[in-house]
């Protein structure tokens, strides 16, 4: 009895009860409707050889049996008597299901005599496929479909081979060109399966019948724990697909997705169908999928987003090509924040966020919570000063108004397009990025002096007058003999952008960092790598905003439900507390508290000198106040926007009970207000969606620093590393890739030989295979 099913959700059945093979000859082919017996001359089938073990091979015309013995050899008997019997062929039920399901460590196949043999009956190819997919995965291999034969159209044989049958062509590489040498599996098995179309009935219009069948294979087979990792049984369902990228729009690398799914499913760790480089590659897929249309999808997400919301604000532009070159554009409340908050702006540009490499350029300021907003966001082709004066001339014309202060690293050509196109912002290096290269540039020469250098630097950092600066500098200098060292003599020649003496008369909200930008840039790169589309990534930068909106009403919130407690009752203080929001009167509670420990040591009229009570050696503060307008030496207030501890302890010793409302700024109170004054918009050469028809995706960018491919090397590295082949005496090459030993076999060694270009102009496809 011979069941054939074949599982594709419901499994359909062929039972033939009984099959008589009578051997005479002219016999012919009936059947019994009563007995649902078939009598099948077996001269309609023409059995090809069978190989076997030893080598040896036969022909059986007249009849067959199959035995499946322990050593999966192949034996085939000849049977001198047939007129008389009638030969049974019985076999298991075969529950051919889709093997894409994951296979359980600890179970294998229930079909554990699952053998192909000559004259094997299949319905189609497919389950013909996938019978001896079954059958290789319960020995230790895995098929692939080879060579197949066509007749009118109609496919009629087709080969199943193993997985390392065959071998690897040679690799020809150029000797300038990083590749890699990947090993092949290729060993020239000679194993596998072959099946024929054959009309049997009229009632089985075609069926696929096994005609050869090779055993034998040439290789260490693998184990049951060990073949669920050949790529043939690793696969990744439609749901897993779904929920892969789910997981990944929400952050999670791909361990940490992988470890999600175990979970999910109940799996042990390490046992699901499919492993991290699957998914990999599954990324890689879909983003060269989306990748021909990426650029338009950003272009139509902008005009969805400007349509909808008129205060969305983008602009971009096109190179020669029509290739998208750079792209600015701010969301509506990134357009809000700006005209309330954009005194002060914070500028940086980080890498690694899509998959064309472009640089990511971000405008970030802080709320009056003392919480960092986004003004908007850019990518852009480079980092050239063409490009960062596009960059600048856009967002003052898009933003209408520039900022009083911007924030950014120590870059020439970014410092040369913000004195250009804002010449009335004050523009400040961040002092980390400064700082940063100290170790680098002067632990080796200072060696034990280098942390007292550092302390004596953050003394002049700190320093209140630009006098007390250029007067203090030079000594500190001459202390540590550092008059010829280029990177002092180019700190003082940026002095203005770093040093806090010359920084103080302008509003900077404290910030001397731009690490308020380095959190947004954080906070993005949680759901973002260097593959990640642009459509998708501007998604995460809206996932960004909106998390920027929550934190804002949760302090709204905190603002109206928990007010701080007054620590001293003084009118000053609760004046500022009615006003200010909760970060602001922090601020200025911890100056008013500073306050009462400052005594004055001079007054002349309006000037009053301070000091601090305890030491008589403090420095001094010299403060103004007229009754209207106060200022005082640390200009604290002009750097903060927060009076300073001088200026209040002179209120409380004039006996002032209220602060003038100047010196409470909008920007930090509980309801916030801008300036209107706007400036006009600058002429910028944009373009905007109706002007263009096609757009291009933009090439891979060239970032700063030092290229990805290694450094040339020269002189001593190249002497002491000169290989010498033994057999031509050339240098750059040893005898295994040796262009003269081409043709030489070299047992038991798997690797791709290398087949040097011996000329570069060749291109290495026109070059002969061996």
């Amino acid at each position: 009895m011979i069941n054939n099913t074949m599982g594709e959700g419901n499994t359909s059945t062929r039972d033939m009860s009984t099959i008589n093979n009578t051997m005479g000859e002219g016999s012919t082919s009936t059947r019994d409707m009563s007995t649902d017996k078939i009598n099948v001359d077996l001269n309609e089938y023409p059995i090809e050889d069978i190989s076997l073990e030893n080598g040896y091979s036969g022909t059986v015309s007249e009849h067959f049996d199959h035995d499946i013995v322990a050593n999966d050899v192949l034996e085939v008997e000849e049977i001198e008597t047939y007129e008389k019997e009638n030969i049974v062929s019985s076999s298991q039920n075969i529950e051919i299901n889709e093997f894409a399901e994951e296979v359980d460590r600890d179970e294998t196949y229930n079909e554990t005599n699952i053998v192909p043999f000559v004259g094997q009956i299949f319905l189609s190819e497919e389950e013909a496929f996938a019978f001896y997919k079954r059958y290789a995965y319960q020995h230790g291999f895995s098929v692939r479909k080879g060579r197949f034969i066509k007749r009118n159209g109609i496919m009629r044989r087709r080969d199943f081979f193993c997985h390392r049958e065959g071998r690897s062509s040679l690799k020809i590489i150029e000797p300038l060109k990083e590749q890699r040498n990947r090993e092949s599996t290729r060993c020239e098995c000679k194993a596998y399966l072959r099946i024929s179309l054959q009309k049997s009935h009229d009632i089985f219009p075609s069926e696929w019948r096994v005609t050869k069948f090779v055993v034998e294979h040439n290789h260490v087979l693998l184990t049951q724990s060990e073949v669920r990792f050949l790529p043939a049984n690793r696969t990744i369902s439609e749901d897993d697909i779904e929920r892969i990228f789910l997981l990944k729009e929400g952050g999670l690398s791909v361990r940490q997705l992988m470890r999600v799914i175990e979970l999910e499913k109940n799996v042990k760790h390490g046992y699901l169908p499919f492993i991290e480089r699957d998914i990999r590659n599954l990324f890689v897929k879909t983003k060269k999928k989306v990748e021909r249309y990426d650029a338009k999808d950003l272009l139509k997400y902008c005009e969805d987003a400007k349509k909808s919301c008129s205060k969305f604000q983008y602009a971009y532009t096109l190179d020669e090509e029509r290739r998208l070159e750079h792209i600015f554009w701010s969301p509506a409340s990134c357009s809000d924040w700006y005209q309330k908050y954009g005194d002060v702006v914070v500028f940086d540009t980080t890498y690694k966020v899509n998959s064309y490499e472009m640089p990511f350029g971000i405008f970030v300021g802080m709320n009056s919570h003392g919480k960092t907003v986004l003004f908007g966001c850019a990518l852009l082709r480079n980092e050239t000063i063409s490009a960062f004066r596009w960059l600048m001339k856009t967002f003052i014309s898009l933003m209408k108004k520039p900022p009083k202060t911007i924030l950014t690293d120590q870059d020439p050509w970014m410092k040369e397009a913000i004195s250009k196109d804002l010449p009335s912002t004050k523009h400040s290096f961040c002092i980390w990025h400064i700082t940063f290269k100290f170790s680098s540039w002067f632990n080796a020469i200072l060696r034990d002096k280098y942390s007292k250098w550092c302390s004596d630097f953050y003394e002049l950092y700190k320093l209140e007058t630009c006098e007390e600066f250029e007067h203090q500098w030079p000594k500190v200098v001459a202390k540590y003999n550092l008059q010829s060292n280029k990177h002092v003599k180019g700190l003082y020649e940026i002095r203005n952008y770093w040093a806090l003496a010359y920084l103080r008369d302008h509003f900077f909200g404290g910030m001397t960092t731009t690490g308020r930008s380095e959190s947004i840039n954080a906070f993005i790169k949680r759901f973002i790598n260097s593959h990640t589309s642009l459509s998708d990534f501007t998604k995460q930068v809206d996932v960004a905003i909106d998390d920027i909106k929550q934190k804002e009403d949760h302090d709204i919130m905190l603002e109206k439900c928990k007010r701080i407690n007054l620590k001293l009752m003084s009118p000053l203080q609760e004046q500022a507390h009615g006003v200010l929001t909760r970060f602001a009167f922090q601020k200025f509670q911890e100056e008013f508290e500073r306050s009462t420990q400052y005594s004055i040591h001079h007054e002349n009229g309006n000037e009053f000198v301070l000091r601090y009570y305890k030491d008589a050696n403090s420095r001094k503060h010299m403060v103004f106040w007229d009754g209207k307008i106060a200022t005082c030496s640390c200009k604290y207030f002009e750097f903060w926007g927060i009076l300073c501890r001088h200026i209040l302890s002179i209120f409380l010793h004039k006996d002032c009970h209220e602060i003038p409302s100047n010196y409470l700024p909008s920007r930090w109170r509980l309801q916030t207000s801008h300036d209107d004054d706007e400036v006009d918009p600058q002429q910028v050469n944009v373009v905007f969606e109706e002007q263009v028809d096609v757009v291009h995706c933009p090439p891979p960018s060239k970032t700063k620093g030092r290229p990805k491919r290694r450094r040339l090397k020269g002189g001593k590295e190249l002497s002491h590393n000169m290989n010498t082949c033994g057999l031509c005496k050339d240098v750059g090459h040893n005898i295994v890739t040796c262009p003269l030993k081409e043709n030489t076999q070299f047992s038991g060694h798997t690797n791709k030989k290398k087949i040097f270009c011996k000329d570069a102009n060749l291109n290495p496809i026109l070059l002969p295979k061996v």
